[in-house]
């Protein structure tokens, strides 16, 4: 039987094709997922991380950095793990560091100096080393000159442990590492056998290993095989035990050693780093805390630390996000339907739009990547992920939802085909519209400067606009290859009237549309009263959030929960020592001409004492100072003991190498000062210190009097970044909120046709979106309580660019239904049914939505809801706030959209303005009737 339509025109044609041919459409995109699953890399592979890393480049951090890299190759630190050995200075128990608790810590330094000797041989390995003596200033002679050190230090934490524990070793079977670390004997002997030159070393070196390990060499893996990935970032370890930077990372109670990293904080491969420091510390305790008094802590914090964190947190987000999405949409389904296969339909459509989208979006990353196709430039970050799940199942669900509602609607007057067809030709404006509001919302965020403001959002719109193509076409063949079964065990016939659980009486105007009639009727007789009322009342929680609109923070550490490991760390930290010392500001300037390195000392000891009279700031440390110990003012005499501590600071690996760059054309031109801040890194108050210090740099060059006129002055380091991103995100939020608005409100004009309505539409979205943002801030001050900082930065972004997008969907399934009834009845009627007609399912739409994005908060809730009845989640306790906040607040921002705007806000506007018209028109007509009878 033909398919019968009122117009032949494009869409429709479209809609007949599907309909007719089912089983090409299914196998189309079951060939389609199955190719591009096997085209595309995995998601893990392509996905990057960091916030720093995607600055525009001409940013003074990311310059800064840039530098960094070339006149310091290969050895620029940056990030750090930070392992700190200490007791709490609030317990009643005894604060100060005890002789035995010495015996925890050589453990420690025991295990990572041989990590670290181990990682440095590779390392001049893979830099052409292939034995013999070390060959002066070639790729391998840093590497294997530190190999050698970190052995050595290994080999003398080892004795001290033993000494502390001589008298109470353990019974058990010797293993590699425990009692003594016959490795890093056997190691170092390995390393000076094949430098030569050592002969008496290496014989003792043997000796020692197979004394303490007899089977040594059938065990031991050569140094060029072991699996070293976890440690492979590992630069130097810096710590308490060194006869002369040691004095900066001790205190009476507490002992740091700093585990240097070549990897930024928020590296992928931090993760592992991280828990293979949490592992190595978990076995430190088990093996050496029973040597000392109880009470002794051995905590891990520092940027690296907190960057694996926040990964590993995200990690968790997005497994806990896809299972609770699916889990809720499954329930959602099985509730409103009540058939199997009303559930299994929409279930397989949104997974292979998924499955499409994902794969697509992974392939085309990663030709970008490889310049495979040379114009086409886009990034895939790990938590792109998550918005790509939850978004698509919310929108995939919603699109189905009011495709089979209309189906379930026209089935009562038509054949099973035709109602399909009709149906599908009824809804695709509206499911286009409502898609393309989010898909242009969305794809505006190209115009950022951030970089992952401007790769997600695209990206998000591209799997989009798969799940309506997938929506659209798999769905509806779906349903007309089973026919109206889909809706077993309910009957659906022509000329049988369907149940009323979704749509009510679509012959009827009566009160069978239950409580959505209730509400017509009381939106069309008293629209000015509930339209201005509810405004208002809308309004006052948008004050709140317009007020508080800016006061986000910054704070990395911040985003996990209190618990967590690196956050636990930096309170224990900061008992004992100050923060700002980890986290110094590193000041590069580059002359504009060559200079002698006397000159440049000279000029750089100068600029220090300059600096050091800044307020907030707490040490400068140069190559005169690499430490900070002493004013830059202060003389000493030649035979003093802060003389000779100078000295031998300069002449220490740290420091070599360090202040001044050997490489061509940096040589003898530029200096290098490292400037700690009194007080948190990423606090505010820091960040305008710095600021200062940075405007007082900057008119030092353009002072032609000045040593360093001309100069070029750069900044590197967690705060200079911290204030780049903010300067960018600001800048970032101002231009997107303007070109979002526009974009959407063009989208809206073409769908509806009407000004004053599409205006009217953004004004609401604008008034629920700071409606939202300010009880968001309520519910978080409440939640964290005296942990409470501010919401995460990229929060409020991220819920405007969503709300403003997906929160006209409704209206515009709303608004599309009564322009499509007000061509057969007036106004009054038009809103009446078009309010009973998708009153539920728009309700049903918004449940699935805000079920979808409060997913995203189960990283909060889960974890100890599934411990509590005996199941481990995951080995990582930390949870990411910033998914939570923005998952809590889209969640609570759909529901306002769904329940408030769209029911109250947007209907009340429509019957106000139809009254005002029809009041217009009944005073034209009255006057016309005067003036006739006149």
């Amino acid at each position: 039987m033909p398919l019968k339509f009122q117009h032949r025109s494009l869409p429709n044609r479209w809609v007949q094709w599907v309909i007719k041919h089912p089983i090409l459409v299914v196998l189309a995109w079951v060939l389609l997922a199955v190719t591009l699953r096997v085209a595309a890399p995995n998601w893990k592979s392509v996905a990057l991380d960091g916030d720093f890393e995607y600055l525009p480049a001409e940013m003074t951090s990311v310059a800064g950095g840039r530098l960094l890299d070339e006149a310091f190759p290969g050895e620029r630190s940056r990030s750090q793990i930070v392992l700190v050995l200490a007791r709490n200075k609030d317990k009643e128990s005894a604060s100060e560091f005890s002789k035995t608790d010495r015996t925890v810590g050589y453990d420690l330094l025991r295990r990572l100096y041989h990590n670290l000797g181990v990682v440095s041989w590779r390392r001049a390995i893979e830099s052409g080393y292939q034995g013999g003596p070390i060959v002066a200033d070639s790729s391998p002679e840093p590497w294997l000159n530190l190999a050698k050190d970190a052995f050595d230090a290994s080999i003398s934490a080892d004795e001290k442990f033993y000494e502390q524990i001589a008298d109470q070793v353990p019974d058990d079977e010797p293993t590699l590492t425990k009692p003594r670390m016959a490795i890093a004997y056997w190691d170092r002997g390995k390393l000076l056998e094949s430098i030569g030159g050592f002969p008496e070393i290496v014989s003792k070196d043997f000796e020692a290993a197979l004394v303490l390990k007899p089977d040594l060499p059938s065990v031991s893996v050569p140094i060029d095989e072991r699996a070293i990935d976890p440690w492979r970032s590992m630069l130097d370890v810096l710590s308490w035990n060194d006869p002369v930077i040691g004095s900066q990372l001790r205190s009476d109670g507490a002992r740091l050693a700093v585990m240097q990293l070549s990897s930024e904080l928020a590296a992928t491969g931090n993760i592992a780093t991280v828990e293979a420091v949490k592992a190595l510390v978990a076995d430190v305790m088990d093996y050496s805390s029973r040597y000392t008094e109880p009470g002794i802590h051995l905590e891990i914090t520092g940027s690296a630390a907190t960057g694996g964190e926040t990964l590993a947190a995200a990690r968790d987000a997005i497994r806990y996000t896809e299972l609770i999405t699916v889990v809720m949409i499954l329930v959602i389904l099985a509730w409103v339907y009540r058939a199997p296969l009303l559930i299994v339909i929409p279930m397989v459509s949104i997974g292979v739009a998924v499955l499409v989208s994902t794969s697509l979006v992974a392939l085309l990353s990663d030709w970008s990547m490889r310049e495979v196709v040379p114009w086409l430039d886009m990034r895939l970050f790990t938590t792109s992920r998550i918005f790509i799940v939850v978004i698509l199942f919310g929108a995939g669900t919603d699109y189905c939802l009011f495709l089979i509602s209309r189906v379930r609607e026209e089935a009562a007057t038509a054949d099973w085909l035709q109602a399909c067809a009709t149906s599908l030709s009824s809804v695709l404006g509206a499911l286009v519209g409502s898609a393309m509001t989010t898909v242009v919302g969305l794809g505006m965020l190209w115009v950022a400067e951030f970089g992952k403001f401007h790769y997600t959002g695209p990206v998000i719109a591209i799997c989009l606009l798969v799940g309506l193509l997938v929506c659209t076409t798999l769905t509806p063949a779906l349903l007309a290859l089973i026919g109206p079964a889909s809706f077993w065990p309910a009957q659906i016939k022509p000329s049988h009237a369907p149940p009323v659980s979704l749509m009510g009486d679509r012959n009827s105007d009566s009160d069978s549309g239950g409580i959505w009639a209730v509400i017509a009727l009381t939106l069309t007789r008293r629209p000015f009263l509930t339209l201005f009322s509810g405004l208002f009342l809308l309004c006052i929680p948008a004050a709140y959030g317009l007020k508080n609109e800016k006061s986000v923070t910054y704070d990395l550490s911040s985003q996990l929960s209190s618990n967590a490991g690196s956050r636990v760390g930096l309170r224990l930290l900061s008992e004992h020592f100050d923060i700002g010392k980890i986290n110094p500001v590193t000041l590069l300037i580059v002359q504009p001409d060559d200079v002698d390195r006397k000159t440049l000392e000279t000029q750089s000891k100068e600029l220090a004492k300059q600096i050091y009279e800044l307020e907030g700031v707490l040490t400068v440390r140069t190559a005169d100072d690499p430490l900070g110990d002493f004013s830059p003012s202060q003389e000493m005499g030649l035979l003093s003991s802060a003389a000779w501590k100078r000295r031998a600071l300069r002449n220490h690996r740290v420091s070599k190498r360090y202040f001044f760059s050997s490489v061509q054309p940096y040589e003898n031109r530029l200096a290098r000062l490292d400037v700690t801040m009194d007080g948190d890194p990423f606090s505010i108050e820091t960040a305008a210190t710095v600021t200062k210090l940075e405007q007082f740099l900057i008119k030092k060059t353009e002072s032609e009097s000045s040593d360093f006129s001309g100069a070029t002055v750069l900044l590197a380091g967690t705060t200079p970044s911290i204030i780049d991103l903010r300067s960018v995100t600001l800048r970032d939020n101002r231009r997107i909120k303007i070109v979002v608005v526009l974009a959407v409100f063009l989208v809206l004009l073409l769908v509806i046709r009407r000004v004053l309505l599409c205006s009217y539409l953004i004004v609401t979205v604008l008034i629920s979106y700071y409606a939202t943002l300010g009880l968001t801030i309520l519910f978080f001050r409440f939640a964290y309580g005296d942990d409470y900082v501010g919401l995460d930065w990229k929060l409020p972004l991220f819920l405007f660019v969503i709300l403003v997008a997906i929160g006209q969907d409704y209206n515009v399934y709303l608004v599309t239904r009564i322009v499509e009834e007000e061509r057969r009845l007036g106004w009054v009627a038009a809103l009446r049914r078009a309010v009973m007609r998708t009153g539920s399912i728009i309700t049903a739409c918004g449940l699935v939505m805000a079920a979808t994005f409060f997913s995203m908060t189960a990283s909060a809730w889960l974890p100890p809801i599934a411990e509590a009845f005996g199941f481990t989640t995951s080995s990582n306790d930390a949870m990411l706030r910033g998914i939570v906040e923005l998952g809590f607040a889209l969640g609570l921002g759909v529901l306002i959209d769904t329940f408030y705007v769209r029911t109250i806000l947007v209907p009340s506007f429509v019957a106000a303005i139809g009254k005002w018209r029809q009041s217009r028109e009944k005073n034209r007509l009255r006057e016309q009737a005067t003036n006739a009878s006149s």
